[in-house]
């Protein structure tokens, strides 16, 4: 069985091969990016691990609601935040159907409700959407123009979605 704890600075180089596996090559984020946002919010990064072997991975980090950062960007640090964004999960494809996902969204929803956080948050890619929206995401449309434009650069078929904690 495999098990979810916090990411570690030694894991970087599993969860960059895990991203470029999972991934297609318009959503690589660099390994200093990803490193960037282990350093940034390690208390909220997670991974799934199996006998020595990244399983999956989620980062996330306290965000408000309807503010999206574009692909590649730092993220956001907010006084006032009321969502927990899950910026990236990934899993192995030799993970799948064992849940890893629901387990690392699980950490998500502790973690957010600790913090008194409302809800969560991400963007859907990859025609990911159905999967979240059985973990009760919904789209939220409700976006200034700035986040609107933030959303177009993880592409056109992206999709903001939210749930409450």
């Amino acid at each position: 069985m495999f098990q979810i704890r916090l990411m570690q600075v030694a894991d970087l180089g599993k969860v960059v091969r895990l991203q470029d596996h999972c991934y297609a090559d318009e959503f690589y984020e660099s390994p200093q990016v990803v490193s960037q946002r282990l350093m940034l919010y390690p208390q909220s990064c997670w991974v799934a691990e199996y006998q020595d072997k990244i399983w999956g991975y989620l980062f996330t980090y306290p965000s408000k609601l309807s503010q999206i950062n574009p692909l590649g960007a730092e993220f956001g640090q907010y006084e006032q935040a009321n969502c927990l964004y899950l910026h990236d999960m990934a899993v192995s494809p030799d993970a799948r159907g064992q849940g890893v996902a629901s387990a690392l969204l699980q950490s998500a929803l502790a973690y957010a409700g600790t913090l008194g956080l409302a809800h969560l948050a991400l963007v859907a890619v990859q025609n990911s959407a159905s999967f979240w929206q059985q973990q009760h995401f919904i789209s939220h449309t409700a976006l200034g123009e700035q986040a609107r434009a933030a959303l177009a650069t993880y592409g056109s078929q992206a999709l903001y979605l939210v749930r409450p904690v």
